[in-house]
């Protein structure tokens, strides 16, 4: 998936100063020491390991397949939960990647591209890269937990989820994310302190801080989520980079059909009675049909559309919470079945009202065994938008995964 996008990015010169080599020297050596611990040693903690394998291999091809190119990905993930004791907890994850292929091969300065870490932490670096392959580690979780009864508190590299929708979310501050990043379930952490009481299963209220190098690259939000009747609601404020923020979420049922969506309203700090925000919003909607075909429906209006953006960067990568697509507005659908009970099969069509784009992915998942699956996945980009900038837009990804 990184063969149409990676030299767009480092053109925009994606970069970050590295000043903590030693902090991330010291977390390496931590996974080190952890390991042999577990392996050699009896642990004084309660400690759950767990993980996957997977290869991904990805076939990218212009309109007439006069062009192909092939990219490759071995990629290793372990998780580690560690309760420390009654009320501490620690986790940390370790992703490694191996790549090869047509990506390695034609894009200058890529190990440079895959050293930069885009959080506060400096936690990603390279083992090695030659013309052809490139090897490169994220330490995209660790971070220590107290929870003792409602109250919980995470400091470290985490996921802050404030979503309620599938692809856009303009209620997710912190960790949004590109959906056409299938290979990317955990998705991205953040460098963040986090604050929470829960008073009931359903209901909580949460302040979480984004470390950042300077306040107006920072997050510093509130939320509170509540129930009543069939719906879960949420209401959000706060600080987002150089924005005041706030907003709203629900999820709940309209008879038998699920209907959720976010809004959030991004009004600028800086000279702010002389300034005008903007809204962005969503709203989704999920149905099963008596025949077990599940279908699924969101829409966009995207109010911090900015037309000069690079189309492509905002697909490759979490894009901000107040600018979430590349047109001013988004549709989305999907449907899925089970058609044999180890074979599932789902397609789904990404596209915009004032824009060209029109995006097909197509997929299907195989699973082999208990611990294996295969996933075969395609991602169609078509329309005016991709057909000057995209030279092999017809993207065809094979996955193999055993868990563990």
């Amino acid at each position: 998936m990184y063969t149409i996008y990676t030299t767009k990015l480092l053109k925009e010169g994606y970069a970050k100063e590295h000043g903590r080599d030693l902090k991330r020297l010291l977390l390496l050596v931590f996974f080190v020491i952890i390991g042999f611990q577990n392996l050699f040693a009896q642990s004084p903690f309660d400690v759950d390991y767990s993980g996957y394998v997977k290869e991904l291999g990805q076939i990218s091809a212009n309109n007439d397949f006069s062009t192909v190119h092939y990219d490759n990905i071995l990629h290793h993930r372990i998780e580690s939960d560690w309760t420390l004791s009654e009320h501490f907890e620690f986790r940390a994850d370790l992703r490694t990647r191996l790549l090869n292929g047509y990506t390695v091969n034609n894009t200058p300065a890529l190990e440079q591209f895959y050293q930069q870490d885009s959080n506060y932490f400096d936690l990603s670096w390279v083992w090695f890269g030659t013309d052809h392959s490139l090897m490169h580690s994220t330490i995209d979780r660790v971070h220590l937990s107290y929870i003792n009864g409602p109250w919980e508190a995470h400091a470290g590299r985490q996921r802050i989820n404030w979503s309620r929708t599938l692809v856009w979310s303009p209620n997710d501050l912190f960790n949004n994310y590109a959906y056409l990043d299938f290979d990317y379930e955990e998705r991205p952490g953040v460098d963040a302190l986090t604050a929470q009481y829960n008073w009931s299963y359903a209901s909580s209220a949460e302040l979480s801080y984004q470390i950042a190098d300077s306040f107006d690259r920072s997050v510093i939000a509130g939320m509170v989520r509540v129930s009543t009747g069939n719906y879960d609601l949420q209401f959000i404020g706060g600080h987002y980079r150089d924005y005041a923020v706030i907003g709203g979420g629900w999820a709940g049922y309209v008879r038998d059909a699920g209907f959720k969506g976010e809004i959030s309203y991004f009004h600028p700090e800086d000279d702010f009675f002389d300034q005008t925000g903007h809204f962005t919003a969503t709203a989704g909607t999920d149905y099963m049909l008596s025949n077990g075909l599940y279908l699924q429906g969101e829409l966009l209006y995207n109010g911090g559309y900015n037309q000069g953006r690079d189309p492509l960067n905002t697909l490759v990568q979490p894009p901000s919470a107040d600018n979430l697509f590349i047109a001013k507005s988004g549709l989305f659908i999907n449907a899925s079945y089970q058609i044999h009970p180890l074979v599932s099969g789902n397609i789904g069509f990404m596209s915009s009202f004032d824009r060209s784009v029109f995006i097909a992915i197509p997929q299907l998942s195989i699973s082999i065994t208990e611990d294996a699956d295969l996933l075969l996945l395609s991602q169609l980009l078509k329309g005016a938008t991709f057909r000057d900038a995209v030279e092999t837009p017809n993207l065809f990804f094979f996955r193999l995964k055993w868990s563990y």
